[in-house]
C-alpha cells in the first residue's frame, strides 16, 4: 500500500503531520457518480515479463512470445536495425551487455529483484554487466543490505550513481552490433553506442539474461528456492 511505503521515509511527514496528511490523501477519490468507459482487471500472476523488440519503448511484447510482423515502414526498419525476424522469438538471442539501473529501474526494490535472480549464479563469461543505483541514497541502502556483494560475486560491475550506459556516458557504451538488455527508459538507435542494439526489460529479466548469456525469462529464477 502506498501509505505503508511512504511512512517513515526521509521526506514524509512525521507524527501528527503524517496522520493529517493521510487523512487528506484519503479524500482524493473519484466522484461517487463518476462514469468510466471501461474497467479492466489484470491478474499479474499470469502476465509475462515484457521486453521491447524494436528501437523504441512502445514496441514491446511478452518475453516468451514471438516478434510480431511490422505494421508500418517504421516498425519494419526498426526490426531490420535490431536484426530480429518477425514470427520468431527473441528469447535465445545472444546478449553482449546487461545494464541495470540509472534513474529508471535503479530503485532499491529493482536492485533487490536483480540480486534475487543473481544470488548463487554467475554472469555469463561473454556478458558484461553493469549495475548503477538510481541515487546515492539507493547506493548506501543497497550496500547496507549487501546487495553490492551479490552483484560483484556474480561478476557484475557495481557502479556509483549516474547516467552511465543509459546515454553511453563516460565510456560506458556498447560496440556496433552488440545486443544490450537494458532497464533504462529509452532504446533509440545509437543511444547506448553507435550501432548498438538495445532491448528494454525489467531488472529481473536483465539479470536472468546476464546469467544465460541470451535473452531469458526470469520467472524460473524468481520461483526457485534461494541459493546462498
Amino acid at each position: 500500500m502506498t501509505y505503508a511505503w511512504l511512512k517513515g521515509r526521509d521526506h514524509a511527514p512525521k507524527g501528527e503531520d503524517w496522520d493529517r496528511a493521510v487523512e487528506a490523501w484519503q479524500t482524493l477519490n473519484s466522484d461517487e457518480d463518476a462514469v468510466f468507459d471501461a474497467e479492466i482487471t489484470l491478474d499479474a500472476r499470469f502476465m509475462a515479463p515484457m521486453i521491447t523488440y524494436g528501437p523504441s519503448p512502445d514496441l514491446g511484447m511478452a518475453v516468451d512470445s514471438i516478434t510480431p510482423h511490422p505494421c508500418s515502414d517504421v516498425e519494419s526498419k526498426g526490426l531490420d536495425y535490431m536484426r530480429f525476424t518477425p514470427g520468431r522469438p527473441i528469447m535465445g538471442e545472444k546478449v553482449d551487455v546487461v545494464f541495470i539501473g540509472s534513474c529508471t529501474n535503479g530503485r532499491l526494490n529493482d536492485l533487490r529483484d536483480a540480486a534475487r535472480v543473481l544470488l548463487g549464479h554467475k554472469v555469463h563469461k561473454d556478458v558484461r554487466m553493469l549495475v548503477v543505483p538510481g541515487s546515492e541514497q539507493v547506493r548506501r541502502e543497497a550496500e547496507k543490505e549487501g546487495l553490492h556483494e551479490i552483484f560483484e560475486k556474480a561478476g557484475a560491475e557495481w557502479r556509483n550513481p549516474g547516467c552511465s550506459m543509459c546515454i553511453a556516458m563516460n565510456g560506458d557504451m556498447a560496440k556496433p552490433g552488440e545486443l544490450v538488455v537494458s532497464t533504462s527508459n529509452r532504446n533509440f538507435e545509437g543511444r547506448q553506442g553507435k550501432g548498438a542494439r538495445t532491448v528494454l526489460a525489467s531488472p529481473a529479466t536483465a539479470a536472468a539474461s546476464a546469467i544465460w548469456g541470451e535473452v531469458a525469462d526470469p520467472r524460473p529464477f524468481m520461483e526457485a528456492p534461494r541459493v546462498a
